[in-house]
């Protein structure tokens, strides 16, 4: 059978997984990118379809020819109308525990660079300046800061206990999580209280935006906000007027409302936010485990078995 992998460009198979799939007797089909009609053109008779960074809502769904399994590469399905899918007979898979600890190490990454103001010393040192205390601005210890966790799954669970050892206090909110290893409080008592917060909750209907305006004005004069989750729950425009007005110390924000980020974004002027390319789980590790994990589940579905991670229905 035809499988297809998007975004090869980026993610490639490497040797094993070719020959995992030649030695099932299937052939594998690449596309470069995943713009939607090259999509709809490659995934004809495909029995399967890798996904990375395609979008398959219900019209992208309807193009699809014979196709059996949508493999999500990935721990988000947002970009895929599951429900679609499923009324068509696609089963849909994923990785659920994806990333764990390389995205709960850039996390902290970002939150010691954004605090110890590693990248603005760096640019300085660089450019020849040798910054004083004054001129770098304002930084505080870790040990004895509040970090408050928006959203209290795998990943963030893993946040926590690296923060722990660093001597922070952990609070967290989540609407799903009723028994915690940290103390659960109300969502905006989270804002309010945190002297970092960072946000680890799905991109829903309901979490899209969420994390805007209202939010940041309640968070404590010289805090700092991580974003290591979904781009579109925070509002970028408005977390860079909190940076600009010096309300917020920094940000370390690694995914975006739009990516790449486009060249008139306000936060690529913002000297206190720490910005990388939704690289967080681009460790080696990582990146097999994203490839061979869907790819075993998609073999074992053309041969009739049942997949180890189908997405919830």
């Amino acid at each position: 059978m035809k499988l297809l992998l998007t975004d090869s460009d980026r993610f490639p198979f490497d040797d094993e997984d070719r020959r995992a799939i030649a030695d099932a007797g299937h052939e594998l089909v690449e596309l470069a990118g995943h713009d939607p009609d090259d999509l709809a053109a490659a995934a004809a008779g495909a029995a399967a379809v890798f996904v990375y960074y395609a979008k398959l809502p219900v019209e992208q769904v309807a193009r699809l020819d014979g196709c059996r399994v949508l493999a999500r590469c990935g721990t988000g399905y947002d970009n895929i109308d599951v429900a679609a899918a499923r009324a068509r007979e696609i089963e849909v898979v994923y990785v659920p525990d994806y990333g764990i600890d390389d995205v709960s190490d850039h996390t902290l990454a970002l939150l010691l660079c954004v605090a110890r103001k590693v990248a603005l010393s760096d640019r300085a040192v660089r450019s020849g300046a040798w910054p004083s205390y004054a001129d770098l601005g304002r930084m505080q210890r870790l040990r004895g800061s509040v970090l408050g966790l928006l959203g209290y799954g795998r990943i963030a669970r893993a946040v926590a206990t690296r923060a722990r050892a660093l001597g922070t206090r952990v609070i967290a909110h989540d609407p799903f999580v009723t028994d915690a290893d940290v103390d659960l409080v109300e969502r905006d008592d989270l804002f309010r209280q945190a002297h970092l917060v960072s946000v680890h909750t799905p991109l829903t209907a309901e979490t899209r935006g969420s994390v805007g305006e209202r939010e940041l004005a309640l968070m404590r004069s010289g805090s700092i906000l991580v974003n290591t989750s979904r781009g579109p729950i925070v509002d970028g425009a408005a977390l860079a007027a909190a940076l600009r007005s010096g309300r917020l110390a920094g940000a370390g924000i690694d995914v975006f409302e739009t990516q790449p980020l486009p060249e008139d974004h306000p936060l690529r002027a913002c000297e206190t936010a720490v910005l990388t390319p939704h690289s967080a789980a681009y460790t080696e590790e990582a990146l097999a485990e994203v490839r061979k994990r869907p790819l075993a589940d998609v073999l074992r579905i053309l041969r009739g078995e049942t997949p180890l991670d189908p997405v919830p229905a």
